[in-house]
């Protein structure tokens, strides 16, 4: 067990450094054309953070690891809101300076519901349901790509994206390698302590794989970049449940497993997204809202395992 221990401990960082690598270089690529802020931050950095969710994802589908393919989206969804949306709003007093942002996280709030709708509607997540997903996910970019208009495209040189999509291959590589470590080791440590992986994925899974989102959002919290971090956090949530779960269930139908735990996670992802459109109304927050979604984030995490003796 202390093997996949360290394995599990090696594999966060892993992860971390690939996705960010894989989120400056995709970034940059992106701004050379001329993608708004908002639009990089739920396509390009909304896609590079939820790079661990995807892989982890994918992974756990592939070996039949059903708890862990739905208490990693979820969870990671969770944990997005709830613990990043938090800590970057503790930072400092929060403006929101763009008026579709509303709209943006309503838009959010049915998507996701969407999903639920999805992941209760029967005993698992069907090929059929996969396709229905990946639709939905699809045409969320192309509405939020007609929702902000993008400045006017800027041209690059041949070598400066060939150099840029080298970068991004090579990133791809670490995370797969990290989150193949992270999945292995996670499952062992889950059965030797006996403990539920769908536990483990909703909460220590989901919290190494979205570090990634902690780390990009706190940088622009403090640099007070919070379109950046409202766009990474709703693009990275839409991407988990409807891009990385569609594509999850097309290659392997998924298994609802743990289903007090999975409705209970469920409903409470919707009550964090219904408190987001509460606070965008706002457009002045202050540190309250912060501490608040944290409070709200250690709730969470003690019911989710108090609820392997009461049931939930």
């Amino acid at each position: 067990m202390l093997i996949d221990i360290l394995l599990f401990i090696v594999s966060i960082p892993i992860l971390i450094y690939s996705s960010e690598f894989f989120t400056d270089n995709a970034s940059k690529l992106a701004k050379s054309s001329g993608v708004s802020e908002f639009i990089i931050g739920i396509t390009v950095v909304g896609i590079g953070t939820s790079l661990p969710e995807i892989m982890v994802t994918y992974y756990a589908s592939f070996t039949g690891e059903s708890g862990i393919v739905l208490g990693n989206i979820i969870g990671s969804n969770i944990t997005n809101i709830a613990l990043i949306l938090g800590v970057a709003f503790s930072i400092r007093n929060t403006v929101i300076s763009d008026s579709h942002i509303v709209k943006d996280s309503i838009v959010h709030l049915i998507v996701l519901m969407l999903g639920t709708i999805i992941f209760l509607s029967g005993n698992n997540i069907t090929r059929l349901e996969g396709v229905i997903m990946i639709a939905v996910y699809v045409s969320y970019i192309l509405y939020s790509l007609k929702s902000h208009k993008r400045p006017e495209e800027k041209t690059t040189h041949d070598t400066f994206v060939l150099k840029r999509t080298v970068y991004i291959i090579v990133a791809l590589a670490g995370v797969l390698i990290g989150s193949k470590l992270l999945v292995d080791s996670a499952v062992h440590i889950a059965n030797v302590l006996g403990i539920s992986s769908a536990v483990i994925a909703i909460t220590v899974i989901a919290f190494g794989t979205s570090l990634p989102e902690l780390v990009v959002s706190v940088s622009a919290a403090k640099r007070g970049f919070t379109m950046l971090i409202l766009g990474n956090i709703v693009g990275s949530n839409v991407t988990n449940m409807m891009l990385a779960m569609g594509t999850a269930s097309i290659m392997r139908e998924v298994v609802i497993e743990d289903v007090h735990l999975i409705q209970f996670s469920l409903v409470f992802m919707l009550m964090l997204s219904i408190i987001l459109i509460a606070a965008m109304k706002k457009k002045n927050l202050s540190r309250i809202w912060g501490f608040m979604y944290l409070l709200l984030y250690a709730v969470f995490i003690w019911l989710s395992y108090t609820g392997l003796i009461n049931g939930i």
